[in-house]
């Protein structure tokens, strides 16, 4: 009769572990196993959903049409008419060389935000994208979340607590005369 620590065919590579220490070790180990990969199953769930309606949000407010870069500029002098002369929140000097400043108000703006308008015009397509997205979506961008961790440097920080704080107006306004054009405001 073959032993708790043999198998009948006597072979020293087929021998038997103890019931009482096999169930006490590996079920342990499939519940933790399972716990995890449920967790790992839920998170990617989470973000794949998060991810749907962001995409969701951005498609379904976003106007992509022909434009010469007149018709854009007359979109964006309009909307830099009803700010008056308030400097942009961020302002880009020189891309080259990493040169943007962020004007952050000590002071907060009375009026609240809730939508990010955007208006990218390039000329190598003739194309015009405008889109208006919710502010709460810019809370899980990669910006937001480096500055809130403390990963951006610090002359690129720009977190949704200081587009609040900032209140309705241009967020940026860049461009290259005759080669495009990017404009970001919030009200």
């Amino acid at each position: 009769m073959p032993t708790a620590t043999s198998c009948s065919s006597g072979a020293p590579w087929a021998r038997a572990i103890s019931p009482d220490r096999l169930n006490g070790y590996d079920a342990g180990m499939r519940t933790w196993v399972k716990v995890a990969i449920g967790g790992v199953a839920l998170v990617a769930v989470a973000l794949a959903a998060l991810g749907g309606t962001s995409a969701y949000f951005v498609l379904r407010h976003m106007d992509k049409r022909a434009a010469g870069e007149s018709e854009a500029v007359q979109v964006i002098n309009g909307v830099k008419t009803r700010f008056g002369s308030r400097p942009p929140l961020v302002e880009i000097a020189d891309p080259r060389r990493a040169d943007i400043r962020i004007y952050r108000p000590t002071e907060p703006s009375p009026a609240p935000v809730d939508t990010i308008h955007i208006v990218n015009w390039k000329s190598e397509t003739g194309e015009m994208v405008r889109a208006d997205v919710p502010l709460w979506l810019m809370r899980f961008s990669s910006v937001n979340i480096l500055s809130k961790l403390g990963l951006a440097p610090a002359k690129f920080r720009l977190t949704v607590g200081d587009v609040e704080r900032y209140g309705p107006g241009v967020v940026v306004d860049y461009g290259s005369p005759g080669a495009f054009r990017l404009f970001i405001w919030v009200d």
